[in-house]
């Protein structure tokens, strides 16, 4: 328990620091009427479409699929390999904003 309790923390820390800065980071080079509108749809409806997708995943992994540890491991290292490629897109994009608005 010790151990989930240090991952969990590390994780929380991260998440709070780390991570919600790099997303606040994302909205720099956009306008003020962008940001007011776009963060509000990107902070209600495509969290909790990841939400979703998310209690889909393991629902169709558990009862229609029956993967076991090991196959939702798989699942996730597929949707970190999206994620990261999805990310390494924005990242780009965001790159060519900012440097547009210079």
């Amino acid at each position: 328990m010790a151990i989930v309790r240090a991952a969990k923390t590390a994780e929380n820390s991260t998440d709070y620091s780390v991570m919600n800065t790099a997303k606040q980071l994302l909205w720099l080079p956009t306008t003020r009427e962008e940001k007011y509108k776009a963060k509000q749809a990107v902070d209600s409806f495509f969290v909790r479409l990841g939400d979703l997708v998310a209690a889909f995943v393991v629902f169709a992994g558990t009862v229609w699929v029956t993967l076991d540890a090991d196959g939702f491991a798989i699942v996730n290292l597929c949707l970190i390999a999206v994620w990261l490629a999805l990310a390494w897109a924005l990242v780009r994009r965001n790159a060519q904003l900012a440097s547009e608005t210079k």
